[in-house]
């Protein structure tokens, strides 16, 4: 697991995100929508990451009782693009006071469903590191939920990590070890895991790459 944590027989996940929405003093000015659903897309490969899927959600809005829609809306968006029924959502809003900025924390929590492994496999980084108003210029070469999704649940994927802020050198070595290295930049921040690391079974290699369709690198042994 990467940044999940196992409670009995649950899994944990949460990400959030601040300055991120239309309010005067965000500074990245997007529909509240779009940040709604890629905080819920780093939650979900997150969830992915350790082998499960989400059954409860939980959000803490920060943003206002007006804005409990629109996020209501980006997170469902994320389970409309992989296709399965959003899980029950409850928390709470901030309406005591009105922020200057907006923020909203997302917490999933989720059963064991794929066995991930990453024997006999091949490393790739799908998607290229991408931050702010990046990510909305570029979504071609944004990872694809529902092809990874589909990867996982058909078995042509093995396992995934999610990227961040670290950049995608520091997730290649939690996830594959010292030593490896990629033809990608590997410091700049990947924001919310628009580059996402996987193994792939070497018979599984031609099929992952003709279903995958944003930019793949692999992950090589340095020289």
């Amino acid at each position: 697991m990467r940044n999940a944590i196992k409670v009995q027989d649950l899994i944990v996940t949460i990400d959030n995100s601040g300055c991120i929405g239309d309010k005067k003093q965000d500074l990245v000015q997007v529909p509240n929508e779009i940040t709604a659903y890629f905080t819920a897309r780093t939650a979900i490969l997150e969830q992915w990451c350790a082998g499960a899927m989400p059954v409860q959600l939980l959000m803490a809005n920060f943003s206002g009782d007006v804005v409990w829609g629109q996020y209501v809306a980006g997170i469902q968006r994320v389970f409309d693009e992989i296709g399965i029924a959003m899980p029950p959502l409850t928390g709470s809003s901030e309406s005591n006071f009105d922020a200057l900025q907006s923020a909203i924390s997302l917490t999933m929590i989720g059963k064991k469903v794929f066995s991930s492994t990453k024997e006999n496999c091949l490393f790739f980084v799908v998607g290229q590191p991408l931050v702010g108003n990046e990510v909305i210029k570029n979504p071609e070469k944004v990872a694809q939920l529902k092809e990874l999704y589909e990867g996982l649940k058909d078995g042509w994927i093995s396992a995934i990590w999610p990227t961040g802020s670290k950049g995608i050198g520091n997730e290649i070595q939690r996830f594959v070890g010292e030593g490896y290295t990629s033809a990608i930049n590997l410091t700049t921040t990947a924001g919310p895991s628009c580059a996402v690391l996987v193994a792939v079974d070497e018979q599984n290699v031609q099929e992952f790459s003709e279903r995958i369709s944003a930019p793949i690198v692999k992950i090589t042994k340095n020289k």
